[in-house]
């Protein structure tokens, strides 16, 4: 099916659904380029839509907003006026959850329930609205669109997928899959017969882009050189979720033969910046988010160009929880770059410090990706966990308590662990008062302590 009728079958799977995946991809490839001050002037107006609709429906930011003495308004003129909001952190969004949702009746019952990935310690619970959705999808396929593809053609992902979904939620998934002309293979488990069946349908099938954690790209290089399979290419591999390191970048580049594209996101705030076609450092998604990056969290003041601070971001889209001044517990830069050659005026930005997760080990050979079990901890009476490998027959998971354990939830993970590793591994749990950060003030939620030649 070529690109022309896969749109028009989005068109139908929208008219359906009510979905504008298709609307919000036109719009962000409009807006892309325009010039920097009619972006900024877009960003300022959506910002300010949201902030209104924030006071009027969301309890928690009506009481926030009065407490700081602040009028949405005020960012009309002055966008440093933002700065008197509190930041927004993890531990404020669960203490306040059912605050932060919209009281808007009509708003209220569009909502759907997802949990972040947890890669720095803190998985969490939130809301997310239709809007919020599209936006997110569009994003990362105007992204695909900076390497080449187009809406349509084939892409492929190496990609988690939960081991416990109900039927309902599987329909969906497949059926989106379908429509998007996209295949995935779970990231969370990659074993020497799944790389094996992704590798001969990539063969076969030729993607134009590949898709995935840097972690999981990475050990798919290793698996086809080890193969010596050669004939596998693509336009454009994106990495995302994770930190993409340099010699991952370079052994990927070299193993089929294109460019990486190093795209950060989140689940709680979709798309924040992407790299484009001329790698020049990463263009943020001002129509999506306002991002800020903030010397310290006290003084609240914004970093110069080339500086290194926190990046806290407000999500435009997201009107069924708003995330405004949200802490996202990364470092970042903004670029000394001013102008990217590729003629786009989204601003560049460079991640300093980011999430990292490791591979687990298997007793027959597979690499599992940390993260299969993250959502098994955004739990009531889990302030923080870590999943620690020890070895092949162990693995012991760290909970730091909040309030009492759910027994059931427990046997649950401890299922999880095993179906992912080995029905044999122990699975110990450890209940410490805190769990320590390493040196750059984050946490690890997911660590094997087996070298590389075990």
């Amino acid at each position: 099916m070529n690109p022309f009728l896969r749109r028009q079958l989005m068109k139908a799977y929208q008219w359906v659904t009510g979905r504008r995946i298709l609307n919000c991809l036109d719009e962000l490839n409009r807006t892309q380029w325009l010039s920097r001050e009619e972006l900024l002037t877009l960003q300022k107006a959506k910002l300010h839509k949201l902030l209104v609709y924030a006071y009027q429906y969301v309890p928690y930011y009506q009481r926030t907003f009065d407490q700081a003495n602040f009028q949405p308004d005020e960012v009309l003129t002055n966008l440093a006026s933002l700065g008197k909001l509190p930041i927004l952190t993890k531990a404020i969004i669960r203490d306040n959850f059912d605050d932060m949702l919209t009281t808007e009746s009509k708003q209220r019952t569009k909502l759907a329930r997802l949990t972040t990935g947890g890669s720095t310690g803190h998985p969490l619970i939130f809301m997310q609205d239709v809007n919020f959705r599209d936006y997110v999808t569009a994003d990362i396929h105007r992204h695909l669109e900076w390497a080449g593809w187009q809406f349509g053609q084939l892409h492929a992902y190496i990609w988690g997928t939960n081991f416990e979904v109900t039927t309902s939620q599987s329909l969906r998934t497949h059926l989106m899959d379908w429509v998007l002309n996209r295949f995935v293979t779970n990231a969370y488990v990659l074993s020497e017969e799944s790389m094996t069946a992704f590798a001969d349908r990539v063969r076969l099938q030729q993607p134009r882009i590949l898709f995935g954690y840097a972690s999981s790209l990475y050990r798919f290089a290793q698996f086809v050189r080890t193969k010596k399979i050669t004939d596998i290419r693509f336009d454009g591999i994106f990495s995302s979720a994770e930190v993409l390191y340099q010699g991952q970048r370079a052994y990927i580049e070299e193993t089929f033969d294109c460019k990486i594209f190093n795209r950060y996101g989140t689940r709680d705030l979709g798309g924040v910046a992407c790299e484009c076609e001329v790698h020049t450092g990463l263009h943020a998604s001002i129509e999506n988010n306002y991002v800020e990056i903030l010397r310290n969290f006290d003084s609240k003041e914004p970093v110069r160009l080339g500086e290194t601070g926190h990046i806290v971001v407000t999500n435009l889209n997201n009107y069924g929880m708003p995330f405004i001044r949200y802490n996202i517990e990364d470092m970042g830069t903004w670029h000394t770059v001013d102008q990217c050659p590729c003629g786009r005026a989204l601003p560049l930005m460079d991640l300093v410090q980011g999430r990292h997760i490791d591979m687990f080990k298997t007793k027959d050979g597979r690499a599992v990706w940390g993260g299969f079990a993250s959502p098994l901890f955004a739990m009531e009476g889990v302030k923080r966990f870590q999943l620690v490998q020890k070895s092949l027959d162990l693995v012991v998971a760290r909970i730091v308590k909040e309030g009492e354990l759910d027994q059931t939830r427990l046997e649950t993970i401890e299922r999880t662990v095993r179906t992912a590793l080995d029905d044999n591994v122990e699975v110990r749990f450890e209940f410490p008062d805190e769990i320590p950060v390493l040196d750059s003030g984050k946490y690890r939620y997911a660590i094997s302590e087996i070298g590389e030649g075990s």
